[in-house]
This record gives structure tokens, sequence and C-alpha cells, in this order.
């Protein structure tokens, strides 16, 4: 295969706005099958990804155990700065805290965070239930059962910080995916989900509230849980890119920069508009911070709902 470590003078030529990386071909694992959300946003965040620093990449998808086998091939990598992995929020910031993993918080190079979409806390429209009032009064003499997309997701969390920081009496029932899930609340196996707005509008489904510190932007009438006077309780669906420990911190910089020209790209807005995907770039320092914070907040979140020791 013909190298592509170019030099400055032929990046000119083709009008490049980074440097090449030193790399033939680049990684990007989504630590997922083909054809999920995850894996539908990376396969759209790569050619321009690349295209900025360059390079030819190749998504790579390495699904198993939850995104874990394929996240922990990106951190068993260590010093290789020819792979990356394009990372689902609950791999960095829920699983480590649920198994033993060969990985942790603090096992990659943070590169950038791209999209973040907050969790509503919903109920089917032909229920009778208008708001977080009305449930929490009706739960307390009939509890209800609350559904999520499976044991240790993030909708599992969202409801379990709930029950713990509220008066409702809600009982999860797992499923294997959110569409079992909304099977399930339209023939009133469960009443309650907390899920994304994809899942709102696709299904019908009425909001009572947004895990996010602000109102979202269309649902002017929906409050925060800090509105309902709960504790702050941010919980959103968000991906971000990682690399292994040890590359240099000139490699971490291209990839930052060539991440946030993507996300600010025409192209990849108007993707991330029709996917209902809301870009929310943050930076090598804020992504790690942030990952570790969520991490921190998540492994309460467990304890406090009796799903670790």
């Amino acid at each position: 295969m013909t190298s592509l470590r170019y030099s400055l003078a032929a990046l000119a030529l083709i009008g490049a706005t980074h440097s090449a990386v030193a790399a033939d071909n680049l990684d990007i694992i989504v630590p997922f099958a083909a054809g999920g959300a995850t894996d539908i946003v990376a396969r759209s965040f790569e050619p321009i990804f690349s295209q900025q620093l360059g390079v030819t990449s190749v998504v790579r998808n390495v699904a198993g155990a939850s995104a874990t086998v394929g996240t922990a091939e990106v951190a068993n990598s260590e010093g290789n700065p020819n792979i990356i992995g394009y990372e689902p929020a609950g791999a960095l910031s829920i699983q480590p805290s649920l198994k033993k993993l060969p990985y942790g918080s603090d096992s990659f190079t943070y590169i950038c965070r791209t999209v973040s979409n907050p969790m509503f806390l919903m109920v089917s429209k032909s229920s009778d239930i208008e708001s977080f009032k009305q449930l929490v009064e009706e739960s307390q003499e009939y509890p209800f059962l609350y559904g999520s997309s499976g044991p240790g997701t993030l909708p599992h969390l969202a409801m379990a910080a709930l029950t713990v920081n509220s008066d409702l009496k809600a009982e999860h029932v797992p499923y294997s995916g959110s569409g079992p899930a909304m099977n399930a609340l339209a023939g009133n196996e469960i009443q309650i989900m907390a899920d994304t707005e994809t899942i709102l509008e696709n299904y019908d489904l009425r909001p009572l509230a947004v895990f996010a510190e602000n109102r979202v932007e269309g649902y002017p009438d929906v409050p925060t849980m800090q509105e309902l006077g709960l504790a702050e309780m941010d919980f959103a669906v968000w991906q971000g890119v990682v690399a292994p420990k040890g590359i240099s911190e000139e490699r971490t910089q291209q990839y930052a920069e060539a991440c946030k020209a993507t996300v600010e790209s025409d192209k990849f807005k108007s993707f991330a508009d029709k996917a209902k995907a809301d870009i929310a770039y943050l930076g090598p320092d804020e992504f790690k911070a942030f990952v570790q914070k969520r991490f921190a907040a998540n492994k309460q979140v467990l304890k406090d709902a009796g799903l670790t020791p």
C-alpha cells in the first residue's frame, strides 16, 4: 500500500487543513454491530474526519459484551497512534463499574465528545398521566413498572436515579433494546420509560420531564428534574472519540482539531439535524473531565440503586 505520510508541500497541494498523521491507515473501532445508532453516526463522522487528517480510515465494528470488547481493544493498544475508538456513553462511564474489565475511565487518551442527546421521562399518550406530580401521586398506591433497553444502560440508570431521589414508586423491567421496551409500553406491560427524543417522537409518547440541566429546544413546556425540586440529574446518550494512552501530544492535538472541524462542518451538521443527534463538541481536556465526572456519578447511582456491591 502506498504510504500516506505526506510532506507539507504535498498537503498544501491537496488543500488539507491539517498535517497528515503518520499512518498508512487509521482504524476507527465502533464497539457495536453495524447498523446501530452509534455505528450510523460514526460512519457519517469518519469520512469527514479522515479528510481533515489527510489519511485513509476504516470503520471496524468490534461488537460484544455491551460495547466493552471493542473498547478494550482500543485500551489494550497503548502507544498505537493509528487506532481510535468511536465510543458510546455506557462503555466508558458505566460498564467499568458493573464488571471487571481490562480498562477503566482513565485508560484512554481523550480526543473529543461529538454528540449528546438528553433523555426524557415519558409515558404513552394513551396514559392518563400528564405530569410528574401525578405520576408520583398515583405510584403511592399502585407502584408502576418502568422499562429499559437493558440492565446498566443509561435509560436504566436514569430511572434508577429518579426512584432513589424522588418519591416515585416504580420497579425495573429490562428488555433487550428500546424496540422491545416500546412494544411492552404499548401493551401496558410497563408504564414508564426514559429514552431520547428519537424514541419519544418515533413512538409518539408524552414527555413528563427531561434529564438535563436546561429545557430542550422544541419542548418548552417540559421541565427539568431540577425544576421539579429534585437533585440535578443529567443523563444523556453521548458519543465521543478516544485513542489509546501513550500517543503523543501532537497526535492528540491533530485528532482534536480534526474532530472539531468535523462536527462544525456543514455536512455533519446536516446529518446530525436529520438524525436528531445534538452536536456537543468537547475538546480533549474537557471531554476527559466530563467522562470522569459521569463515571463517578454513575458509579454512585449504581450503588444507590443496589446494582453494585
